[in-house]
């Protein structure tokens, strides 16, 4: 799958909010500590995705994408530039 299936799989917001849970913490973890009211299922398939691109080394190519999307706020575009500076430089 690609980056940017897996991205629309999870929302590129939701990557971000989420990136160092997704990073560092288990599945159970990620899915009982959303504060959106998705559904248990999505939930599970977001926090699956998310992980699959840890897994695959993929998270660098998964912020590049996201910087330079032109349909995101920017306060998601700063946070994911400052992930990509924290991780990567």
């Amino acid at each position: 799958m690609t980056v940017e299936r897996l991205l629309a799989s999870i929302g590129k917001s939701t990557f971000v909010k989420y990136y160092y849970n997704f990073k560092d913490r288990s599945r159970d973890f990620c899915i009982s500590n959303f504060e959106e009211n998705f559904s248990e299922k999505s939930k599970s398939s977001r926090t699956g995705h998310a992980q699959m691109i840890f897994r695959n080394n993929m998270e660098k190519e998964a912020l590049e994408i996201i910087v330079s999307s032109s349909r995101l706020v920017s306060e998601i575009i700063e946070i994911a530039k400052k992930i990509l500076a924290n991780e990567f430089n």
